[in-house]
């Protein structure tokens, strides 16, 4: 250790800093991010966010859009860029629950985003890993205006046992 009555203030700040960061281990881990998506960002139009239906979004949904919008795959060409994935994007809870989006958020977030027109259902999962829900993406929330609801989920499928009529037994006990 140096002598602590020869140094500025600064250089006392800087030590003091250096032992202070060494004993304390940062509690979280930012190199060993989860990336969703591809490349190290993704393109945003001016329209999306400047809409009056992304300005509306509540709670998670628009990180929800913008995690979605980064599974995106471009093909260049020389004159412009073309989404070739568009219709065929999944975002599952288990990469919600990654991101720290529990799963009663995320299914309120993909439901406004059902709602204002940013995403549309090609394809409702089962609930099991290999049966995710496909979306694709739309740009109704151009013609988004406030209580205007352009798609909704679907309602969950019940088995035979699973309805609310109750059966009853057709011989007497």
């Amino acid at each position: 250790m140096e002598n602590v009555i020869d140094l500025s203030l600064d250089e006392r700040l800087e030590i003091h800093k250096r032992e202070y960061l060494e004993t304390h281990k940062p509690k979280y881990n930012l190199q060993n991010k989860k990336h969703i998506g591809r490349g190290k960002g993704t393109f945003v139009e001016r329209d999306l966010f400047e809409s009056p239906a992304f300005i509306a979004l509540r709670g998670v949904a628009p990180q929800m859009l913008i995690y979605l919008l980064a599974k995106r795959e471009f093909q260049t060409t020389k004159t412009s860029r073309i989404c070739v994935n568009e219709k065929e994007l999944t975002l599952s809870y288990i990469e919600l629950e990654k991101l720290g989006i529990t799963q009663p958020r995320g299914t309120r977030g993909f439901n406004e985003l059902l709602e204002k027109g940013f995403i549309r259902i090609e394809h409702s999962g089962g609930g099991c890993q290999k049966d995710q829900s496909v979306y694709s993406l739309s740009n109704q929330y151009l013609l988004w205006k406030k209580g205007t609801v352009f798609s909704s989920r679907p309602k969950a499928m019940t088995k035979g046992f699973m309805n609310g009529k109750r059966q009853f037994q057709h011989t007497k006990p």
